[in-house]
Order: structure tokens, then C-alpha cells, then sequence
């Protein structure tokens, strides 16, 4: 992917080149690091399993143990779905290196890039987030090992770890830090999964929004003024000309909408509901470590609450940003000096007009639109299913 863009993009091709996701990426290397991560998330997940064989029926353990398994199970989903989606990814990524070589004024350029600084920027920030959480974790569950070495006791502190799991035929008293460091690397993996795809569709749904600004500052400067000075066939030529480019340029703002409505609409569905489910689960296992006074635990999951809420609105929020910036072309048609124009001319903006009326949304599955409204009614429904579940355990 050679394009003038391309750094805005260069987390998104690290993050990545990581996990052998990268689509132009041919290597033996790339068939190592498949191997291995599959291999890491469904051996985790039959051992997270082996939890319900051995362990005494507890609603709480089991709420527990349902959370993680959930949140493996969306490692994996998201690892996989890649695979199936690869070529869309490719196809998409050649669009958007396309869109760059076709602007040509430094005002397109300057919106497009503000729109790529953007798409980094949550790039870095979920980053960030993800880094700060499982150091947080890490340290959690060292905690008892660092008390050891500073305030010594006769006994030693009981070890114990920060995910329910069941090994087999392994002591976990002996082989516990053997264990901690299996699963700080499955955090490690799958939480790079979870970065490197869902910033890898912002990044692109940002280009969208920038995509449509684009059309829309096209379609306002349609009948400028110095335009207006020329002569009639001259005038006539250019009219056609920035209508033709603008209508171009929101075509394929609309053609990429839809793209990406039809390549990963199923998978946000199956996503949404295993999103909805452990955000559900997270609650339900924070007010239990509320009511057990459990410190460390409380930590844990406040910070899985806030990791769900965080990756739930920011999806909403750039899916919000479709619909905005979809709707402001119709604005800025209606602000552009349509009414100086010959009748020829107003009839065609007539004509683009009532097309580019209808807004553009991301919908998942047929049913949910990503938005701020989309956000609400996710957390108005999570919390609902907290209070009826709570109500049936009191």
C-alpha cells in the first residue's frame, strides 16, 4: 500500500503484520503466526471448559467463568473472521489508497488528512488502553508474589489466578507462574486482535466520513462566484465539470457504505450480541465483587466494564459520523449559489439534490444502525438484562 496516506496507516499495518492478519503479507512467517494464535485461543477456551467439569456449581463461578469464556470466544470470532472477510479488506484498502491519488486540491487533501489524523488517533488511544489494562492486570496478579518479597509472612501469600481455568493433569500450585504467563499471553493476543481489527474498520469508516466532507465541500463550491464571471460555453463546461466530480466523489462515498454495511454487517451482529452478553456478565460480576469487598476483583472488572463501554461507544460514535457527514451534503447543495446559476444547471441540482436527501448508516445485521441512539438503547438493554437477572438471584 504505497500512497501518499500511507502513514496515517502504518499502527494499523504494525498491529497487523503482528498477527499475520496483513493482506499483502505472503511468508512462511504468516502461516507460523496463524498456526500459533489459533492454536493459543481454542486451547484456551477448551481448558476454560474443563473449568465446568471440575469446579463445585456456584452462580457466581459459573457467572464468572461465562464472562471469560465470552471474551475468548470474541478473540476468536475476530481472528477467524478475518480470514473470511480478507479479500473485502484488500479490496477496501485499494480503494482508500485510490481516493488519495484522485484528489487534487490542497483543500480535499488538507479534509482527508484531518480525517486520517483522526483515524490514527483512536488507533493510539485504544493502543494506549489496551497497554494500561494489562499492565494493570498483570500487576494485580503479582501483587501477592511483590507482598512476599516486601513484607514476608511465616506462610506464603495463596496464590491464586486472576481467570478461572483448569488445566490438565497440571498442579497449579507448582506450575503457577507457568499458567500466569499462558494466560497474560492469551490476554496479550487476543486483546491485539481485538485493537488491530476494530481500529482497522474505524480507520475505514473514518475515510467514509471523510469521503462524503469531500462531496459536500465540492457540491457547496459548485457555482462559485468566479465561475459566474466567464463566458457561456466556458461557464457551461465547468458547471458540468465540479458537478460531474462532485457526484463522483459521493457515489463512491455511498458505494464504500455500502461495502462495508455488506462485508461485515453479519459479524458486528454476532459481535453485538457476544458484546451485549459479557458487558452484561461484567456488570453482573462487578456487583458481586462489591458485595464480597474483593479489591483486586473490583479493579478487574470496573476496568472490563470500562474497556466494553469504550469499545462500544467509539464504534457508535464513527458510525454516528456517517450518518452526519451523509446528511450535510444535502446542506451544502442547498447552500451553494443556486439560485445565480442558469436553469440548466439548477434543474441538474434539482436532480442530485433528491438523491443525496437520504442518509447513509452502517447497519448491523439488518437491525441495529450504529449511532449515539444505537449506544444508548445497547446500554438501556444491557442494564435492563442486569436488573431482571439480579432480581431472579436476590
Amino acid at each position: 500500500m504505497d500512497f501518499i496516506g500511507e502513514r496515517y496507516y502504518k499502527l494499523n499495518r504494525i498491529l497487523l503484520l503482528c498477527l499475520g492478519l496483513w493482506p499483502y503479507q505472503n511468508s512462511s512467517l504468516k502461516k507460523i503466526q496463524i498456526i500459533f494464535f489459533e492454536t493459543l485461543f481454542i486451547s484456551f477456551l477448551l481448558c476454560q471448559f474443563n473449568t465446568f467439569l471440575v469446579m463445585k456449581y456456584d452462580i457466581n463461578i459459573i457467572i464468572k467463568v461465562l464472562l471469560y469464556i465470552i471474551i475468548n470466544c470474541i478473540f476468536i470470532i475476530k481472528y477467524n473472521a478475518y480470514f473470511l472477510l480478507a479479500d473485502n479488506i484488500k479490496y477496501i484498502f485499494d480503494r482508500i489508497r485510490y481516493d488519495w491519488n484522485l484528489l487534487k486540491t490542497q483543500v480535499e487533501l488538507e479534509i482527508i488528512r484531518g480525517y486520517a489524523n483522526n483515524a490514527k488517533l483512536y488507533t493510539i488511544c485504544f493502543v494506549l488502553l489496551v497497554t494500561i489494562s494489562i499492565l494493570a492486570y498483570i500487576i494485580l496478579s503479582c501483587i501477592p508474589c511483590v507482598l512476599d518479597i516486601i513484607m514476608p509472612m511465616n506462610d506464603s501469600r495463596p496464590l491464586s489466578l486472576p481467570i478461572l481455568v483448569e488445566y490438565y493433569f497440571v498442579d497449579k500450585e507448582v506450575y503457577y507462574y507457568t499458567i500466569l504467563t499462558h494466560i497474560i499471553v492469551i490476554l496479550c493476543a487476543g486483546c491485539i486482535t481485538i485493537t488491530a481489527i476494530a481500529t482497522l474498520l474505524i480507520a475505514y469508516v473514518v475515510h467514509n466520513c471523510a469521503m462524503f466532507k469531500i462531496a459536500s465541500y465540492r457540491m457547496e463550491h459548485i457555482c462559485d462566484e468566479n465561475v459566474q464571471q466567464m463566458s457561456k460555453n466556458l461557464k457551461q463546461y465547468v458547471f458540468y465539470e465540479k458537478l460531474i466530480h462532485a457526484v463522483y466523489i459521493h457515489r463512491r462515498a455511498l458505494d464504500l457504505a455500502s461495502i462495508l454495511t455488506d462485508s461485515f454487517a453479519t459479524l458486528y451482529f454476532v459481535l453485538l450480541g457476544f458484546g451485549v452478553s459479557s458487558t452484561i456478565l461484567s456488570v453482573l460480576n462487578f456487583v458481586n465483587a462489591v458485595s464480597l469487598d474483593d479489591i483486586s476483583e473490583l479493579l478487574i472488572f470496573s476496568g472490563i466494564i470500562f474497556i466494553h463501554l469504550y469499545y462500544i461507544f467509539l464504534g457508535n460514535y464513527v458510525g454516528q459520523g456517517i450518518i452526519d457527514t451523509s446528511s450535510d451534503i444535502y446542506q451544502s447543495a442547498y447552500k451553494t449559489h443556486w439560485y445565480a446559476a442558469p436553469l440548466w444547471v439548477q434543474k441538474s441540482l434539482l436532480l442530485v439534490m433528491k438523491r443525496i436527501n437520504k442518509k447513509s448508516t452502517l447497519t448491523a445485521g439488518g437491525l441495529f444502525d450504529a449511532s449515539l441512539e444505537g449506544f444508548a438503547t445497547l446500554m438501556s438493554t444491557s442494564m435492563s438484562y442486569v436488573m431482571v437477572v439480579q432480581s431472579m438471584r436476590a
